[in-house]
């Protein structure tokens, strides 16, 4: 089963659906990347500013990181 199949099965079985998708020029490639990272810089600085809280993390943040990677939304 390859990574694709498994984050697939992931969110089918947790039903979770990933935001709108990005205008294409936000899909290319190397966009895709940064943008995927400053997304995920973006995630940590809220689960930091929130920690004392004590957030738990579904997943789901970095099921959508992965996503923006592959150009999927």
């Amino acid at each position: 089963m390859t990574d694709l199949e498994k984050w697939q099965r992931d969110g089918e079985e947790l039903k979770w659906s990933l935001p709108p998708q990005a205008a294409w020029p936000l899909r290319v490639w190397g966009i895709r990347h940064v943008r995927a990272v400053w997304n995920a810089w973006m995630v940590e600085r809220h689960y930091r500013a929130f920690e004392e809280l004590g957030l738990v993390r579904t997943g789901y943040d970095e099921w959508v990181l992965y996503a923006i990677a592959r150009g999927l939304c």
